[in-house]
């Protein structure tokens, strides 16, 4: 039994002899090393834990993974880097992320997963003893409500106009093919054809084993053939000339929502929305449209597109039954509405002359 950094620390078990000895003398040369190296060891800051951290996310998880964890964690270390990783609380998260929910910067979902990376960095940290509990373990982070609409087509052509050369190309695409944000963003050249994407590594490429195909109407025929030579290896680059990342596709969007005053649920993840309830109020069944979406069921098209389909068609058959026909746009403007013929009309009787006319 031993003391190490105030903690006592039984190094083997077993009788006390030579060979138990010569284990307890090598780990606690192991310990020695640990402390040296441990975060803990340096300051105890959050920066520190944070940094032993992404050195383990570099190493252990998909890149994809890494970038996100690296996004939030650099974030997370400019605005509470210099805590005292020990005496880290919620608070200190809250202080973090509530200025950019009230500058509207952020929505659930980003401050979803801010706070899902805050824990991951403790938890494991917890987890390989570099501190001996999680300071904010038991923090809340209610998971977002789904996005349950679709962008409209008006929205959708109010942000494309308003947006610069690289951004409507990038927003097209989006809107064109259902595509994700990612998958459009980090579209190489060597996954384009004439007339179709062909995705390898892809969200649901493990579970499916085949590549994602996503095919191209003529509008984006025309934009991947006036981007070849943008000497790149991605197709879609910002302004200047590097490959979009997730952040400033959705800072750009935030721009153009706030400038137009559009709701504050639009965002660039809606345009596959769209995609999908535009399928489905077009006739387009299920498992095609579940391929096309990189879907491997039809599972999510039943749960989110039909139901997105199934509420816009339900709303325009109660508007109609509300007013018997649809309303003329000079009739918004202002105009007298010409009164609706009945459905079966029948030829009036002869008028008795007894009843006053009107």
């Amino acid at each position: 039994m031993i003391t190490l950094g105030g903690e006592k620390t039984r190094l083997v078990q077993g009788p006390n002899d030579d060979h138990h000895r010569h284990l307890a003398e090598e780990k606690y040369i192991e310990l020695r090393k640990l402390r040296r190296t441990a975060p803990e060891a340096v300051g105890s800051r959050t920066a520190d834990v944070i940094e032993a951290f992404l050195h383990h996310s570099r190493v252990h998880f998909a890149a994809d993974t890494h970038r996100l964890n690296k996004y939030y964690c650099q974030l997370f270390a400019e605005a509470c880097g210099e805590v005292l990783a020990r005496e880290l609380k919620p608070y200190h998260i809250d202080r973090w992320i509530d200025p950019k929910v009230e500058a509207e910067e952020w929505g659930e979902t980003t401050v979803y997963n801010a706070r899902k990376a805050a824990g991951r960095v403790f938890s494991w940290a917890a987890e390989r003893k570099l501190l001996p509990e999680n300071p904010i373990d038991g923090m809340k982070n209610p998971k977002p409500r789904p996005r349950q609409r679709a962008i409209t087509d008006v929205e959708f052509w109010k942000m494309h106009e308003n947006a610069g050369g690289p951004l409507k190309d990038l927003l097209l695409a989006l809107y064109l093919t259902g595509a994700r944000p990612k998958e459009v963003r980090e579209l190489t050249w060597d996954q384009v054809q004439e007339d179709r994407w062909v995705l390898i590594e892809h969200k649901t490429g493990k579970k499916s084993g085949k590549p994602r195909v996503i095919y191209l109407t003529g509008p984006l025929k025309e934009i991947t053939g006036r981007l070849r030579g943008n000497g790149h290896t991605h197709v879609f680059l910002n302004t200047e000339g590097l490959p979009w990342t997730m952040n400033a596709l959705r800072l750009q969007v935030w721009r153009i929502k706030r400038k137009l005053e559009l709701p504050k649920d639009v965002c660039a993840y809606l345009c596959r929305h769209g995609f999908g309830t535009r399928a489905i109020l077009a006739g387009v069944d299920g498992q095609t449209l579940a391929e096309l979406m990189g879907h491997t069921s039809q599972e999510m098209i039943s749960k989110v597109y039909v139901h997105l389909a199934d509420q816009h068609q339900h709303l325009k058959d109660a508007v109609n039954r509300i007013n018997g026909v649809s309303v003329p746009l000079q009739a918004v403007e202002g105009s007298t509405r010409k009164r609706a013929k009945p459905v079966n009309p029948k030829k009036p009787g002869p008028k008795p002359e007894d009843v006053p006319q009107l």
